[in-house]
């Protein structure tokens, strides 16, 4: 019995450091991608950009007002709530289409991108998969904004793409490194209580990887008429996130903004980002239905080394299987 006993504690030491070394490696893996989003996060820039932001586009807000069809003068925050309510009659009154994006197509995509894109177009067979060039059969691309971005800064003309077709078409928007459990079509009705809406950090910091919004929504046409504001007449990039950085500006000069995001469900982008945090941890079965409960999207991203991926691993059995 004690020879017995012993065996089965030597197997269980063994489980043990088994399952602690996969835990390393993919701590470790995860540790490794670090370096790869350096350039991105720089509270310093975000200040220095957020205040540039608000120096550009305070001077022009009698013309962006008129551009988005509001009155002259500062505006009120109830009528940006009454905006609200009609653009959530709007959304569910019409069909949202799901648009995705990769600027040369979905062939040359990374990995991790071609998996969300299969589950995507799996869930929605009339998904519009679009690039560069099918994308232009959707909506009008101003020469300024193709010249200064489509080749040069493809990840911000995609920024000025999103909000573009969500304005003329409404709709829901799903970048190509989302992974999305189910159906959007009903799960999403319930976070467009103001006809749009961005994952969100907190109150103002958003994340534009997935939006959802009917036509016409003022939130997204002030963030495209500000776009193409800011790249018809300069071509600067102050911040990697300056998308970001106009909509918080937006948010504070613009009250009809304020009060349609104020109506605006959340849509938690902590929880949106747990299967990113883990992917790189080991897979075991029963992990897809826990993140299937925890968000209608999972934002993952392909800003890691494909031979860094350890073997057993939660991103190992998606790639492998287009599955979690």
């Amino acid at each position: 019995m004690g020879t017995i006993g012993g065996e089965d504690a030597a197997a269980q030491r063994r489980r043990d450091e088994g399952a602690l070394s996969a835990f390393v490696a993919g701590l470790d893996a995860q540790f490794a991608r670090v370096e790869k989003f350096k350039d991105t996060a720089d509270p310093a820039a975000e200040r220095r950009a957020g205040r540039l932001v608000t120096d550009f586009l305070r001077p022009r807000l009698p013309q962006l007002r008129a551009a988005a069809g509001l009155p002259a003068g500062h505006g009120s925050r109830a009528r940006g709530r009454q905006l609200a309510r009609e653009a959530r009659i709007r959304a569910v009154e019409n069909d949202l289409p799901v648009f995705c994006y990769w600027n040369s197509g979905a062939d040359n995509a990374p990995e991790v991108a071609r998996a969300c894109m299969a589950q995507l177009r799996e869930l929605h067979p009339e998904a519009h998969m679009l690039d560069a060039g099918s994308v232009r059969e959707f909506i009008d691309i101003p020469a300024r904004i193709a010249s200064v971005l489509e080749h040069d800064r493809p990840a911000h003309f995609a920024d000025y793409v999103r909000v573009a077709l969500l304005e003329k078409h409404g709709g829901i928007w799903v970048d190509a490194t989302c992974w999305v459990p189910e159906p959007l079509e009903l799960a999403v009705l319930p976070y467009l209580e103001a006809g749009v809406v961005y994952p969100r950090w907190t109150s103002g910091q958003i994340g534009n990887w997935f939006i959802a919004a009917a036509s016409d929504s003022l939130v997204i046409t002030l963030q495209r008429i500000a776009l193409e504001m800011w790249w018809t007449e300069r071509s600067d990039l102050p911040d990697y996130f300056l998308y970001h950085r106009i909509f918080e500006t937006l948010h504070t000069l613009v009250p009809e903004f304020r009060g349609q995001w104020a109506e605006a469900t959340t849509l938690s982008s902590a929880a949106s980002h747990l299967l990113q945090l883990s992917m790189m941890q080991p897979w075991f079965p029963g992990f897809g239905d826990i993140m299937d409960k925890l968000s209608i999207v999972q934002k993952l991203s392909y800003k890691y080394d494909p031979a860094s991926v350890p073997d057993g691993s939660i991103l190992r059995h998606l790639l492998d299987t287009r599955s979690l």
